[in-house]
């Protein structure tokens, strides 16, 4: 899947100081942008504006097709005690939320529940899109071309710091997902959009 993310007139600040305001930005598939400025000037701000993480002071946002994900990458990712690569992947992606609504729907149907027919139905798309039936396999896939010489069983703890940023880099492996990813050597970020299904 391919997608366009649309963002126009976004401002954000923190407190009364103004990062930005008026941004328009479109990000179509195969797009590489590069973004630049000093520290403080709001770039970690606006990746996680268009990852939907913060909503903007003013402005909106719009995917195309709506069914589509942002992902963002921080330069560190979140690693949970217990998680392993495979679980951290799943979550990343939001293949394992999807696991649990799209087995709440089943249980509901099963029970009988009025709509369930119509909440399976959505819960399915929605985990196919995902990419939750093949997630096992791209993951391995994508882990060997990044060069993560990790089992997807082993704890994310253990792994050392640029192992997990390749951790990182493959949980960006959706499908649905137009990734944002975010590193921070002392003045720079770089968001770059691209379709993941591809990237593999």
């Amino acid at each position: 899947m391919t997608a366009t993310l649309v963002a126009k007139n976004l401002a954000a600040g923190h407190g009364d100081r103004s990062l930005f305001t008026g941004l328009d930005l479109v990000v179509a598939p195969g797009d590489v942008i590069g973004l630049v400025g000093a520290n403080g000037a709001g770039k970690s701000t606006l990746l996680r504006l268009l990852a939907g993480l913060t909503a903007p002071e003013r402005g909106e946002l719009r995917l195309s097709p709506p069914t589509a994900t942002v992902g963002h990458l921080p330069q560190e990712p979140e690693r949970r005690p217990g998680e392993s690569v495979r679980e951290f992947l799943a979550r990343r992606t939001g293949v394992a939320e999807a696991q649990r609504t799209m087995d709440e729907a089943t249980q509901a149907l099963v029970d009988g529940a009025p709509g369930a027919d119509d909440a399976y139905a959505t819960s399915l798309e929605r985990w196919l899109s995902l990419g939750g039936a093949d997630l096992d396999e791209r993951a391995e896939e994508v882990a060997d071309s990044l060069g993560l010489a990790v089992g997807l069983d082993q704890p994310m703890t253990s792994l050392s710091g640029g192992q997990a940023a390749r951790a990182g880099l493959a949980s960006s492996s959706s499908p649905a997902t137009t990734s944002s990813s975010s590193t921070s050597p002392p003045t720079t970020s770089t968001w770059t959009a691209w379709n993941a299904s591809n990237a593999s």
